[in-house]
Formats: structure tokens, C-alpha cells, sequence
């Protein structure tokens, strides 16, 4: 009856499933991740539902997971957070269908089929704004899908974003009045997120080039995939540069169009599983002089006193919703 309770947590991006086994009270049992070969899912997007079933299937089986309920982050790729300026006459309980109404007119999305989700924001003075959450209907339900085929319950969709600041505040480190940057570094993407009172304020999705020949499949003891590093020390340089100069133009942005009285960001988060991740936090730490938090080292326990990696950080997330 207790192991009934427990409750599954996958983030799936493009290139692996991350997954965690949770009960109630923090209590965390299995963790794994499966890698997934290039092709199966793109920009968030099934493109080989057979290849990906077969693979969730084979976590499924192995841990007894059949019939058990699911909470899955969204692809951070079909993703749009915006501020939304919301007229003084609509209800915060009408503000939805506002923001329906609005589509095609005052707010135009990168896909057609639209999911939204609003959040009022509070102490406006001439302005009233809400926060407009925006997903691709039909991604959400292809990963319906594959999970109900493998017999999971799906009952939560949540956004990465939300899920690692959702672990962040759990620390007790999270103060409403910063503005704090997530930066998400993923094997072929980069997500920057801004938080200002614990909301999100501003998104930029960023796609990175990388080789198939730079990275490879490697599997722990216990049978667990990973991804390591095959690439040069000079492409992990390069690449770091990159990413360094994305932010640096990120920062400057938010500054001068985001924020009031040109606010700076004032404390930042580095995470991910790009296998890279600890080398591209170093180089940002001697280049920018914002505090920067780095989240690459365990921050929670199974039961039995195993770390968790924080590359499931969302998965964490997930569980402590």
C-alpha cells in the first residue's frame, strides 16, 4: 500500500528522459535517465512516438511503475512567458478569457494551437499586468499519450522553470525582491528565465549547435545513462564564450526593457545537464559580477542517503509541487 502512494516525475527533453520515484514528506527513492538518440523528439516535438514509447516502456517495466500517477515538465521549447497588460475592467477571474479573445489581435504566438495560463500580478500602479503562461496544445497531448500508453497516469504538467525554482525557494535562499536569472543549460538549448517576486517575469528560449561527436553515451554501475564530454578542451572554451556573450546581451536587455528604474539582475541560478555545465558556471563566474548560485551539486538524499545529481533538480521540483 505504501509503495502505491508513490508518485513519478519525468522531465523529457530532447536528448533523455530524467526520471524520479517520490513518496509524500521529501521522500525520494529511485532516480535515472535515459538517453535518447537524435531525431525522436525535436524542439520539444515527437517525431518517433514508437522509438520513445519502447524506451519509457523499458523504465516502466523495470521499476514497477505500471498504473502509477505522473507529473511531467512541458518541453521548455513550446514554452512563451510574457507581461501582459490587462484592462482595468476585466475580473482577475475573466483574465483568461480575456487573453483568448486577444489572440490573432493584441497577442500573437509562434504556434497555432494555444494553451494558456494567467497569473494576475499584484501592486501596479498605472498598469495592470498579468503574467501570460503559453504552450502548444498538441505537444501536451502527444506526451499524454505516450505516458498513458506505457500504462503511467499523467495528473500535472508543469514548466522546468518552475519546477527548479520551485527547489531554489525550498532552500530558503529565495527573496521576493530579487530579480533573479535561471540560466538552464541543456545539451542543445540554453533557457534564460527571469523571477522577480517568486513569478516569472521574462523568457528566452536560446537553440545551441553541438556535433554528435562531441558528446557521448556512457552508463554508470548501476546501468544508468549519462552523457560525458568527447569534444575538445578548445570547443568547451569556445562554447562558453558563446553562452557567456548571450547572457551579457540577455542582462543588458532586461536592464533597459524589463525592468523599472533600469534594475539590474541581482542573483543568478546555473544548472542543467549539459555535461559542461560546472565549466561554462566557472567562466561566468569570472565575468560577470552578479552573485551566481550554483545549482551542479546535490542538494537532496534518496532514503537510503544516495545523492541525487542536480541534473533532476526539475524532477525534485516536481515532487516538492
Amino acid at each position: 500500500m505504501f509503495s502505491s502512494r508513490h508518485q513519478i516525475h519525468i522531465s523529457i527533453k530532447d536528448r533523455s528522459i530524467l526520471f524520479l520515484e517520490a513518496g509524500k514528506n521529501q521522500q525520494f527513492f529511485h532516480y535515472g535517465q535515459k538517453c535518447i538518440p537524435s531525431g525522436v523528439i525535436q524542439e520539444g516535438q515527437i517525431k518517433d512516438m514508437e522509438t520513445l514509447v519502447m524506451l519509457l516502456e523499458e523504465i516502466v517495466t523495470v521499476h514497477k511503475w505500471r498504473g502509477k500517477t505522473l507529473s511531467f515538465c512541458i518541453p521548455d521549447s513550446v514554452v512563451i512567458v510574457r507581461k501582459i497588460v490587462i484592462p482595468e475592467e476585466v475580473l482577475d477571474d475573466e483574465i483568461l478569457g480575456y487573453l483568448y479573445m486577444q489572440l490573432g489581435e493584441s497577442i500573437h504566438l509562434p504556434f497555432d494551437d494555444p494553451v494558456l495560463e494567467a497569473v494576475p500580478m499584484e501592486g501596479f500602479d498605472q498598469n495592470r499586468e498579468a503574467i501570460l503562461i503559453a504552450s502548444k496544445e498538441s505537444v501536451i497531448n502527444d506526451f499524454v499519450e505516450l505516458f498513458k500508453e506505457v500504462s503511467l497516469k499523467p495528473v500535472v504538467a508543469d514548466l522546468s522553470m518552475l519546477s527548479i525554482y520551485r527547489t531554489y525557494f525550498n532552500t530558503g535562499l529565495a527573496e521576493a525582491q530579487d530579480h533573479l536569472l535561471l540560466v538552464q543549460i541543456a545539451l542543445d538549448y540554453m533557457l534564460l528565465s527571469v523571477f522577480h517576486q517568486h513569478q516569472p517575469v521574462f523568457v528566452r528560449h536560446y537553440p545551441l549547435e553541438f556535433s554528435e561527436e562531441e558528446v557521448e553515451v556512457a552508463k554508470n554501475r548501476n546501468g544508468m545513462e549519462y552523457y560525458t564530454w568527447a569534444g575538445s578542451y578548445d570547443s568547451v572554451i569556445r562554447k562558453s564564450k558563446d553562452l557567456n556573450a548571450e547572457i551579457q546581451r540577455f542582462l543588458s536587455y532586461y536592464r533597459y526593457n524589463f525592468s523599472t528604474n533600469e534594475q539590474s539582475i541581482t542573483k543568478m541560478i546555473v544548472t542543467g545537464d549539459h555535461p559542461c555545465t560546472e565549466t561554462f558556471y566557472t567562466e561566468l563566474t569570472e565575468s560577470i559580477e552578479t552573485d551566481i548560485i550554483p545549482f551542479i551539486q546535490p542538494l537532496f538524499q534518496t532514503k537510503k542517503g544516495i545523492n541525487i545529481p542536480a541534473v533532476y533538480t526539475d524532477c525534485i521540483g516536481l515532487a516538492l509541487k
